[in-house]
C-alpha cells in the first residue's frame, strides 16, 4: 500500500481518538458530583499555578521552613480563604472517589496513558513530585491512596488545627505520626487536582501536543527554536543552511572546527562564524527530527536553489576556491546516496541526537579555548562525530538537489 494510504489511515485514527476524548471531556457527560468537584478545582486554581499553591501550603503548615512571621507571609484573610477552598476540594474528592455512585465517564476523561504523560509534562511545565507514575496516568489512584487510611473528617480536623496554630503564631508544635502523612497526602491531592484541571478544565494538556513534544526533545535549543513557519516546513532550515554556504564550504568549516577542537593549543580565530555554525547545526538537527518523524519529502520541482548551488560550484572550482573532490559525496554510505531519507530516518532518534548535541557543545568549548581539547573524550565524540556530521551534511544536500521517490523507503537495507 502507498505511503499516502498509511498517512491518511494514521490521521483518521488520531481524529477518532481526539473525538472520543472531546466527548469524554465534555462536562455535560459527568455526574453532578463530578461537575461540583471540577468547579471547586477551577476556583482553587483560578489565579494560581500548582507551584503557587504548594508553596502556600508549605509556608502555612511546615514548621521547619517557616518562622514566627508566618502571618506576615500569609495574611489571615488569604490563609482562611485557602483553608475554605481546600475543604471544598477535599469534600468534593471524597464524594467523587469514595461515593456510592462511581462516575466512570469522569474517570476516563481525567486519565492519560504513559506516552501522553511525557508530552503533558512539557505542555504544563510541571513535574509532579508527590504522585507515583500510575497516579499521574490515573489520578483516581491518587485519591484511592489519599482516602485509604483516613477519611475526609480526619483531614478536616488537621486542617482546622493548622489554621488555629498559624493564626495564633504557634508554629513550633511537634509533628506526630498522623500529621506528616496528612501533609504529604494533601500535596498529593493538590497535584492530582492540578492534572485534572489541565486535562479537563483548561485543556492545556492537549493543546498542539505534537509540536510541544517535538520541542521537548530539544529543550536546550532556546532561543534557537524554529519559527512557526519553519516548524511547519523544516526543509526551510535545510535551504537556509545551503544558502549560507555550499557543500564544500560546510565540509571545510567542519574540518577546521574538528582540528581546532582536537588541538589543545589551537583556537579558532573567527569565533563568531563557528558559534553561528553551531547554532545552524542545532537547528538542522531539529529540522531533521521533524522531517524523519513526519516522513516529509522535498519538492525539487521548480526550485531555484539547485540551479544556484550548481552555478556556485562551477564558479568556485574555476576560481580555485575549492576543488572538485570537495563536492563529492564520499562519506555517506553508497546505499544511502540514492536514498538519503532512509539515512535520516534511521539516524534521527532522540538518543542519537542528544549524544550528537552534547558532542557539538564540547567541540564548541574546545575550539574556543587553548586550555581544552576533546582528545581524551570517548571516541564517539572524536572522528566518529566528525564523520557523522559529514554524512548528515551530505544527506541533507542530496535531499534538496536530487529527485526522490518515496517508494525507495520500502527497500530494506543491505
Amino acid at each position: 500500500m502507498s505511503f499516502t494510504y498509511f498517512y491518511l489511515l494514521n490521521l483518521l485514527v488520531k481524529l477518532i481518538y481526539k473525538l472520543k476524548r472531546t466527548i469524554m471531556e465534555s462536562s455535560a457527560n459527568f455526574g453532578n458530583e463530578s461537575r461540583s468537584f471540577l468547579a471547586a478545582i477551577a476556583d482553587f486554581f483560578r489565579d494560581y499555578t500548582i507551584a503557587d499553591r504548594i508553596d502556600f501550603l508549605d509556608n502555612w503548615v511546615n514548621p521547619i521552613s517557616v518562622d514566627e512571621a508566618l502571618i506576615q507571609k500569609n495574611e489571615p484573610a488569604a490563609l482562611f480563604n485557602f483553608y475554605e477552598q481546600l475543604l471544598k476540594l477535599l469534600n468534593g474528592a471524597e464524594t467523587v472517589f469514595k461515593g456510592f455512585k462511581q462516575d466512570f465517564v469522569f474517570f476516563e476523561a481525567i486519565q492519560m496513558d504513559a506516552a501522553e504523560l511525557k508530552k503533558e509534562m512539557v505542555l504544563i511545565q510541571y513535574q509532579a513530585k508527590h504522585l507515583l507514575k500510575n497516579e499521574m496516568t490515573k489520578p483516581r489512584q491518587a485519591f484511592v491512596a489519599i482516602f485509604f487510611f483516613y477519611d475526609a473528617a480526619h483531614y478536616q480536623l488537621n486542617y482546622k488545627d493548622w489554621l488555629q496554630a498559624a493564626l495564633a503564631g504557634n508554629t513550633d508544635e511537634d509533628w506526630n505520626e498522623y500529621t506528616y502523612p496528612v501533609y504529604q497526602n494533601t500535596k498529593k491531592m493538590l497535584e492530582a487536582c492540578w492534572l485534572i484541571h489541565e486535562r479537563v478544565i483548561s485543556k492545556n494538556s492537549s493543546r498542539s501536543i505534537d509540536y510541544h513534544y517535538d520541542l521537548a526533545v530539544f529543550e536546550n535549543t532556546s532561543p534557537l527554536c524554529l519559527t512557526e513557519m519553519l516548524e511547519a516546513n523544516p526543509f526551510g532550515v535545510v535551504e537556509s543552511f545551503f544558502n549560507l554556504d555550499d557543500l564544500a564550504g560546510h565540509k571545510t568549516y567542519l574540518k577546521n572546527w574538528y582540528k581546532a577542537a582536537l588541538g589543545k593549543e589551537d583556537r579558532v580565530r573567527n569565533a563568531a562564524d563557528y558559534f553561528f555554525l553551531y547554532n545552524q547545526f542545532t537547528q538542522l538537527l531539529y529540522a531533521g527530527y521533524l522531517i524523519a518523524t513526519r516522513k516529509l519529502f522535498y519538492d525539487i520541482n521548480g526550485n531555484t536553489l539547485t540551479t544556484m548551488l550548481s552555478s556556485n560550484k562551477a564558479n568556485r572550482i574555476t576560481d580555485g576556491h575549492y576543488h572538485a573532490g570537495q563536492y563529492e559525496i564520499n562519506t555517506l554510505p553508497v546505499r544511502y546516496v540514492n536514498n538519503p531519507y532512509r539515512f535520516i530516518e534511521l539516524f534521527f532518534v532522540p538518543e542519537k541526537i542528544k549524544r550528537l548535541r552534547l558532542g557539538l557543545l564540547e567541540w564548541l568549548y574546545a575550539a574556543f579555548s587553548t586550555q581544552n581539547s576533546i582528545k581524551l573524550m570517548d571516541k564517539e565524540f572524536l572522528f566518529e562525530q566528525y564523520e557523522t556530521l559529514l554524512m548528515l551534511t551530505e544527506a541533507f544536500f542530496l535531499m534538496i538537489t536530487q529527485p526522490f521517490s518515496p517508494a525507495l523507503l520500502t527497500i530494506p537495507d543491505e
